[in-house]
């Protein structure tokens, strides 16, 4: 009898999650397509959409290559060898990701534009093209591949790799142990990249790149033709469930699976003077023209007008940092849940809003919300809340889910027959086990939520604004000082918070260890 209350209780919990999840991700972006349908939908096809096609995913595929190029030996770095100042760049490479790639591409130009100030060099270099706008936006989201390889790296049971030692050499160990059981990561990460890179409209537009999520603004914003948008979308979507299911199949009924999260400190690769100078120069030169050309120029650009920015600004800033914080937290443990009740099943449901432009989700929410019953929300900052979700819930819970596939469903089926109840096998057996992955989903959903822009911009309520919209904004009105001022502001809010996030977890890890 007991167990069949606790297994009742367990089936409740988990139909009310894929509920909630459904209502807030899913059912916005299904009303908007049920309620443009029609017969001239794809109207909008020609010989110039297609091509336009095919450059936005020459955009993907080639951030994606060079991401990974960056970003998987950088993690291998940071997390395997003795890097000089390996604490010190385990936080800054962090620092592109929470600025926002339309952002970085503004500094470049300013960089390397033609207006004879301190800052631009008057260097002979066009970067109004397609390849341009691949390493800016590689350069902005390697550190997504970092992240999440890292995180994976350290979740690796140390164990596995000690006794592959006693066989193999170093190389040998992280290719048939240390790499197998990261690469769900890598796949994860990199369906991550792909899709902020075609789903990205500011970088391309700065640099007069024609790519599908402009065509999908142009469509609505010019020609007011919601059906065209919707339309325009339907390719990405299609292109994005061809990747899922080739990773599905790659993936398919091979095991990533260890026993513990943690078992102690992993040794480092002692690299000869040479090959640390090699490795840090390759760091810095990454460090440079990710992080510390956009930031000077920034700096310059602002002229230190800190205080006057962020006095004028001030109820933006606390609405971006609030939203932010909230929608974070709310897809944690929403998409926690999920990632747990759901490992690698609706996959095609969990994912279908990733390829949706944030222009359509958007719309969605406005439809969906913007009646009687929902009048609160609606007008309160709670919707900027819910566009977030509904636009970054998948990529949360797909962060989970290579952390639960490293869980042996061995732990609980014995906690079960010890008596345990669901609430007890989730706190004393889960959490524990998934607090790498749990750090690495609340800063991907908060870095995702703080610096989002298209959603926001349309399901802001009157006089609520927030610091990107404002950001955006200014960017129009030609206003570089006070656009390079709160960009820093932005940057500042963003890395505060996961710092201490990540001060905290390594903390526990250590306490962790000494027990």
């Amino acid at each position: 009898m007991h167990i069949r209350i606790h297994s009742g209780l367990r089936l409740l919990f988990k139909i009310v999650i894929f509920l909630l999840f459904f209502v807030v991700a899913i059912f916005p972006v299904l009303y908007i397509f049920s309620s443009n349908l029609s017969f001239d939908f794809f109207s909008v096809f020609d010989k110039r959409v297609s091509s336009i096609l095919l450059r936005t995913i020459l955009l993907g595929f080639g951030t994606v290559a060079l991401s990974l190029i960056i970003g998987i030996p950088f993690a291998f770095l940071l997390e395997y060898t003795n890097l000089p100042f390996r604490s010190f760049f385990g936080v800054a490479y962090l620092l592109p990701l929470l600025m926002p790639p339309y952002i970085n591409t503004v500094a470049w130009l300013e960089f390397l534009g033609k207006r004879g100030d301190v800052i631009s060099l008057n260097l002979p270099i066009d970067i109004y093209n397609l390849y341009s706008v691949i390493i800016i936006l590689a350069l902005s989201f390697f550190p997504v591949v970092t992240l999440i390889t890292s995180l994976a790296i350290r979740n690796i049971d140390l164990g596995l790799e000690d006794a592959a030692r006693l066989l193999y050499p170093q190389v040998g160990v992280m290719r048939r142990v240390t790499i197998p059981l990261i690469m769900p990561h890598i796949l994860v990460s990199s369906i991550f990249v792909f899709v902020f890179s075609i789903s990205e409209m500011g970088v391309p537009v700065l640099l007069m790149v024609n790519v599908f999520t402009s065509e999908v603004f142009v469509q609505f914003s010019a020609f007011f033709n919601t059906a065209g948008a919707v339309a325009l979308s339907i390719p990405l979507i299609v292109l994005i469930f061809i990747i899922i299911l080739l990773n599905h199949l790659y993936l398919g009924g091979k095991s990533y699976i260890t026993i513990s999260s943690f078992s102690g400190k992993r040794r480092l690769i002692k690299l000869s003077n040479l090959h640390r100078s090699a490795a840090l120069i390759y760091v810095l030169i990454i460090m440079t023209f990710s992080v510390l050309i956009p930031v000077s120029v920034l700096l310059l650009e602002s002229r230190f007008q800190f205080l006057n920015a962020f006095s004028e600004t001030l109820k933006p800033i606390m609405y971006t940092f609030q939203s932010a914080v909230l929608s974070a937290t709310l897809m944690t443990v929403l998409c926690f849940f999920m990632a747990y009740f759901y490992r690698k099943k609706f996959d095609p449901i969990i994912l279908f809003p990733i390829a949706v432009p944030g222009i359509i989700i958007g719309i969605g929410i406005i439809n969906f919300f913007n009646v009687d019953a929902t009048s609160l929300i609606y007008n309160s900052t709670l919707i900027i809340t819910i566009g977030h979700m509904a636009r970054f819930l998948p990529f949360v819970t797909k962060t989970f889910h290579p952390f639960f596939e490293q869980i042996h469903p061995s732990l609980e089926e014995s906690a079960r027959l010890t008596g345990s109840s669901f609430p007890e096998i989730i706190q004393k057996i889960i959490l524990p086990l998934m607090k790498p992955g749990i750090v690495s989903a609340w800063i991907i959903g908060f870095v995702l939520s703080i610096r989002e822009l298209p959603v926001t911009l349309l399901v802001s309520p009157p006089g609520i604004q927030t610091l990107p919209v404002r950001i955006y904004t200014l960017i129009h009105y030609n206003a570089p000082e006070m656009v390079s001022s709160l960009s820093l502001i932005l940057i500042f809010l963003t890395i505060a918070p996961i710092v201490l996030l990540l001060a905290f977890n390594r903390l526990m890890q250590a306490t962790t260890a000494k027990k």
